[in-house]
């Protein structure tokens, strides 16, 4: 088990935050027990296949309804 204390992960957190991006899953004790687990994030951005079919349903519904009302001149002026 990879341990690391809360005294550790307070005065070397720079070192345990590379660690965890490295990929290392590390547990974080509190006299000796465990309190939380910390774990290296997954990629939050959407690949490809992902983007695309997003694309394809934002202009399916960009051409099937109109959004909101037209701009006309007026609107920018208060009457």
């Amino acid at each position: 088990m990879n341990a690391v204390t809360s005294r550790e992960v307070i005065h070397h957190f720079s070192a345990v935050a590379a660690r965890v991006a490295a990929g290392q899953e590390l547990t974080v004790t509190r006299h000796g027990k465990p309190v939380l687990k910390l774990t290296p994030l997954t990629s939050l951005e959407p690949g490809l296949p992902q983007r695309e079919a997003l694309v394809e349903k934002l202009l399916s519904i960009r051409m099937t309804r109109s959004i909101g009302k037209k701009f006309e001149r007026s609107d920018a002026y208060d009457d």
